[in-house]
């Protein structure tokens, strides 16, 4: 009986909180997230759209230490190259109106022949340089054959 009496003498159950209520700060966060998500998808196809996007191509022709240039600057082609030669394009970049970063990618079947001078530095406000695109042929590549692909050139704000 002294067991009832102690089990009443501490009074009634407290009220349990209401279900909703642990599910509300989850709600909050989820939205959080998913604005966050939105925001960086928009960040980076925004980057993707205004990168400047170049054109490179390359052929390769029988023969030893031959190269065939083409002179034009709208894209990057190295023109015609025989197997142990190379080639040179260059592009100028520019920072204008703050610092910023600049990342160059590279795309396609020409991409793993192309060594860039300089990746992933920091353009400061008003700076210009000059990337160097070295395009070197290897002597086993076949002739007639043709390497294309794409060139990216990221610039980003520097905010940090």
């Amino acid at each position: 009986m002294e067991e009832q009496s102690s089990a009443n003498s501490q009074g009634p159950e407290p009220a349990s909180e209401p279900a909703y209520a642990d599910k509300k700060p989850i709600g909050i966060i989820k939205i959080t997230v998913y604005v966050l998500i939105a925001i960086a998808i928009i960040a980076v196809g925004a980057q993707i759209v205004v990168a400047d996007k170049y054109q490179a191509q390359v052929i390769v022709i029988e023969g030893e230490q031959k190269v065939g240039v083409n002179p034009t600057t709208e894209s990057l082609d190295f023109g015609d190259l025989s197997g142990d030669t190379s080639a040179v394009r260059r592009i100028n970049l520019k920072a204008a109106g703050m610092d910023t970063f600049v990342h160059i990618s590279k795309f396609g079947e020409i991409g793993e022949l192309i060594k860039v001078s300089e990746n992933n530095f920091i353009l400061e406000k008003g700076d210009e340089k000059k990337i160097e695109l070295t395009m070197y042929m290897p002597p086993s590549a076949p002739a007639n054959k043709k390497y294309a692909g794409q060139v990216w050139v990221f610039k980003l704000p520097k905010f940090w």
